[in-house]
C-alpha cells in the first residue's frame, strides 16, 4: 500500500473512532468528549493552515462559536447536534455579533451526519451561510482532507496516531492484522480497477470437487464479484512478501478448516461466519469503511487457492 492510501486510511479510522466515542458519550450525557473535541480540532484544523483559538478560553460574548481565527475571518461551532433548530440558533446567535459580521461561519458535527437540510439559514439572505459547504460532517471533513498532498497527509496522519488510541480488545497476531490491512485496501473505492472480462472462476475445479453441492453458489458470487476486486486484491497482494503470504495461508487454513468443521462441511455457513469473523475484527479494531463484499471475495479467492477450507 503506498504512503498516501496508508496516511488516509489512518486519518478515516481515527477521525470515525473519535466520532463513535462522542456519540456514546454523549448518549450517557457525559459532555467531557465535547469539551475535549474542541481543543482537538483546533490543533488538528491548525495543520491545515489556519490558525484557530479556543474562544471559550479567550473571549467573553462568544456562546455562539467555539474556535475562531482572525486572520482568516473564520469561526467554527462544534457541535453534537445537527438539528435544524440547532444550527439556525448558532447563526443567529453569530451573526448577531457585530463583532463578526464580516467572518464566515462553519458548523463542524462531531458526532452525527450532516442531513439534507430544507431551512433556509440565510433568513431570507441577510446570512451568508450555505449548509451544503458550511455544514461539515466528518464524512465531509475527510473528503476535504483527501485534497491535501501526501506530506500534509503524513503529517495528519502522525497527529492522530499521537492524539488518538483507541483501546484494543485484544492484540492481533501479525498475519490477522496483515489482512485486516489488505480488505481496508480492497474497501476503497480509489484502489478499485474495474475489469470487464470476468475471471476464470474455478481453475482446476478445486471448489467444484471439494463442494460439489454448493459449487453453483461459490462460483456465481466469485464471478459477480470478480470484476470489481481482483484486480484490485491482486496490487494489493504485490505489497506482501512470500514470508507473509505463507504464513497468511496456513493461518486461514487453521482457522476456515475449523469452522468447517464446525458448520459440518457446509461451506456456505463456513464462510458467512468467516466474513463476519473478518468484519467484527475489523470493526473491533477502527476500521470504519470496511466493505463486507471485499472480505467474501478475499475469502473466495483464497478458497480457490486453497487456502480457505483447505483440501485434506
Amino acid at each position: 500500500m503506498d504512503v498516501r492510501q496508508e496516511s488516509m486510511n489512518n486519518i478515516i479510522k481515527k477521525l470515525s473512532y473519535l466520532k463513535t466515542e462522542i456519540t456514546l458519550a454523549g448518549s450517557l450525557n457525559l459532555t467531557s468528549s465535547n469539551i475535549y473535541a474542541e481543543n482537538f480540532y483546533r490543533d488538528f484544523l491548525n495543520l491545515l493552515g489556519y490558525s484557530y483559538i479556543n474562544t471559550n478560553f479567550s473571549q467573553q460574548n462568544a456562546a455562539h462559536i467555539d474556535l475562531v481565527d482572525h486572520n482568516k475571518k473564520q469561526a467554527i461551532q462544534v457541535t453534537s447536534e445537527n438539528t435544524n433548530t440547532k444550527i439556525s440558533e448558532s447563526i443567529n446567535g453569530f451573526y448577531k455579533n457585530d463583532e463578526y459580521k464580516d467572518y464566515n461561519l462553519k458548523i463542524l458535527l462531531i458526532s452525527k451526519e450532516a442531513k439534507d437540510y430544507k431551512t433556509d439559514f440565510t433568513d431570507g439572505g441577510n446570512f451568508n451561510f450555505d449548509h451544503t459547504k458550511d455544514v461539515i460532517d466528518i464524512t465531509r471533513l475527510t473528503a476535504i482532507i483527501n485534497n491535501e498532498e501526501t506530506p500534509k497527509l503524513i503529517q495528519l496522519s502522525n497527529f492522530l496516531t499521537q492524539e488518538i488510541i483507541p483501546p484494543r480488545t485484544e492484540t492481533e497476531c501479525n498475519e490477522v492484522e496483515t489482512i485486516m490491512t489488505l480488505i481496508a485496501y480492497l474497501s476503497n473505492d480509489s484502489n478499485r480497477e474495474f475489469i470487464q472480462r470476468k475471471e476464470v472462476a474455478d481453475p482446476e475445479k478445486k471448489i467444484y470437487n471439494r463442494f460439489s453441492e454448493h459449487s453453483s453458489f461459490l462460483i456465481e458470487r466469485y464471478q459477480n464479484l470478480a470484476p470489481v476486486y481482483y484486480k484490485t486484491l491482486e496490487l494489493g497482494r504485490a505489497n506482501m512478501d512470500s514470508i507473509q503470504a505463507t504464513i497468511i495461508s496456513s493461518y486461514l487454513q487453521d482457522e476456515s478448516d475449523e469452522m468447517l468443521t464446525k458448520h459440518n462441511n457446509n461451506p456456505k455457513a463456513a464462510l458467512r461466519e468467516l466474513v463476519n469473523y473478518f468484519a467484527d475484527k475489523l470493526s473491533k479494531n477502527g476500521f470504519a469503511s470496511y466493505d463486507k463484499q471485499a472480505i467474501h471475495f478475499y475469502l473466495l479467492d483464497e478458497m480457490i487457492k486453497c487456502n480457505v477450507f483447505p483440501m485434506t
